[in-house]
């Protein structure tokens, strides 16, 4: 519940306010009275206030001078001013006091009600915001201090390939990351992928509810208390079950059953959709290839977000052909390499036509093989392969080879239009970067943004945090303010002009991201730069 304050020299106007606005509707509580600022202070001083309605020209101290005061002693409390003149001078000041919004009189209560209702919901989700940081912090820090970094970093060399166990060293590696006991262990990983936020939060706070998802996920899919949840260096989160029985049918419907809770609960208290992958049991040996077709999983999903997917439910195939080629390759073409890897192509093809009775299901083996490879190449650099491939014919990711010559020739196009998007042409950060100048004016989303590249969101989003240090979110308001503070700066246009100008139709918004970004006000930051300037 909420309490109001109206302040206004005329007692029927504040009596018009009081009868006349449906505080019920709004969860307000308490509506207190105040004639003029002395009154208004003393309120304050008995309890809290968190929007204040408040005529500006009043006797005994005008509503500008009041909300002076209040931004000092009650910094949360929302402000609607209450003018019967337009007056610049006073609604400048107002504005640069961060005041929510101002009416001119006579007022009309619906209009005032509805205003109401927006500042009531600012509060609202501040609130929460608040809450999330206060009740997140702790155990947020706690985590970065305590949290094994032994455990993480083992893991995420398993996955990126740094480490690579087998038979004959799996004891001794686990030994020296004091994890003794995995080399026999079944493992079941489960992707957990933050599709999209409800609202915009900065890079801090993102970072802060990731981990909370990761706590979440810890309580809630790890049932029996045995595996780990992590954040791999590609920003995803993943849950590592071990001891879980992922063939045995009740159990991996009961895996599923709490993934869905696990995926309603994130949208009902943390605000943000994801969809969870379920891999396949693997041994310590294979759970790096699985963790690659989770993540070739996340990122060919453009379509359903708040869903569970599950790998087994693709099938199942051998992926020996190539394994001993594959790092080799990898590192050519990241390399920009094409000579080279073109002669290694061609000579495992030779080595292939040298095989006695070679099977169609081989030629299929190394097509898929090859193709696990180019998405795992694609998805580290931040290419999609369905905008790569959209307008060529004959490529492996749509034909299947009917002999050798087929296949080199389809392996070889493949390779040159992967080295061409990776070292001749924009990457897709930038050109994700481009369409945000370009459309700083309308309101952009991040599912608007992986739209225009043809990627999954949620690894849209980790990429252009890692390749560029920040959210989207972040980065699109300092883009937006720069932009804005340049302008304020160099010309006369007024600001609620400029403001207009990058999508802000709310002024006092416009304003108080202004001061999160340069710590003052527009008008504030436009005096400071050219005093000539009104």
């Amino acid at each position: 519940m909420y309490t109001a304050l109206i302040v206004d020299d005329e007692i029927y106007a504040v009596m018009g306010i009081k009868s006349g606005i449906h505080w019920q509707e709004l969860q307000v509580s308490e509506v207190y009275e105040a004639f003029n600022m002395r009154d208004a202070l003393q309120v304050f001083e008995r309890t809290r206030i968190d929007i204040m309605i408040c005529d500006i020209e009043m006797p005994k101290g005008t509503g500008i001078e009041l909300l002076e005061r209040v931004n000092d002693i009650s910094p949360d409390t929302e402000t609607i001013f209450l003018t019967a003149h337009s007056a610049y001078d006073f609604m400048k000041r107002a504005i640069q006091l961060d005041g929510f919004d101002y009416l001119l009189k006579p007022i009309e209560f619906d209009v005032l009600q509805a205003t109401i209702a927006k500042a009531l919901h600012a509060i609202k989700e501040e609130r929460e915001l608040r809450h999330m940081r206060e009740h997140y912090k702790p155990y947020y820090e706690l985590w970065r201090k305590k949290k094994s970094l032994i455990t993480d970093k083992f893991w995420n060399d398993v996955f990126s390939g740094r480490i690579v166990c087998t038979p004959a060293n799996a004891a001794d590696v686990l030994e020296e990351h004091d994890l003794s006991g995995l080399q026999d262990a079944d493992i079941l990983p489960v992707l957990v992928s933050v599709e999209s936020w409800q609202r915009e939060f900065s890079t801090r706070d993102e970072e802060m509810m990731e981990y909370a998802i990761r706590k979440g996920a810890s309580e809630m899919l790890l049932s029996s208390g045995n595996g780990e949840v992590i954040q791999t260096r590609q920003g995803v989160n993943v849950v590592l079950l071990v001891g879980e029985d992922g063939t045995k049918e009740d159990t991996a419907h009961e895996l599923k059953l709490r993934c869905e809770k696990f995926i309603q609960d994130c949208y009902t208290y943390f605000g943000c959709k994801i969809s969870c992958y379920i891999g396949n049991r693997s041994s310590l040996y294979e759970i790096a290839d699985t963790y690659r077709q989770l993540l070739e999983m996340e990122y060919n999903n453009l379509n359903k977000s708040n869903q569970v997917y599950m790998l087994a439910s693709l099938g199942s195939h051998s992926m020996k052909t190539m394994i001993p080629r594959i790092s080799t390759w990898t590192l050519l073409m990241e390399h920009g390499q094409l000579e080279e890897i073109r002669r290694e192509i061609r000579g495992r093809i030779a080595e292939l036509s040298d095989k006695p009775n070679l099977l169609l299901l081989e030629l299929e083996g190394f097509r898929r093989e090859f193709m696990q490879m180019v998405h795992y190449i694609l998805h580290k650099n931040g290419r999609s392969a369905f905008e790569l491939f959209k307008d060529e014919e004959g490529v492996l990711l749509y034909t299947q080879p009917r002999n050798l010559e087929q296949l080199e020739a389809s392996a070889l196009q493949t390779v040159q239009i992967i080295h061409d998007q990776l070292h001749l042409k924009p990457s897709v950060i930038e050109r994700v970067q481009s369409y945000i100048q370009e459309h700083l004016s309308e309101p952009i989303t991040r599912e608007q943004l992986a739209g225009f590249v043809h990627l999954n969101p949620a690894y849209l989003s980790r990429l252009f945090k890692r390749e560029v240090g920040e959210s989207i979110s972040d980065y699109m308001l300092h883009v937006r303010m720069s932009q804005a503070k340049d302008l304020i700066a160099t010309s006369s246009i007024p600001i609620s002009d400029v403001a207009k100008t990058f999508g802000y139709h709310n002024f006092s918004h416009f304003s108080k991201m202004f001061r999160k970004v340069y710590h003052v006000s527009p008008q504030e930051f436009r005096l400071q730069s050219n005093p000539n300037v009104l």
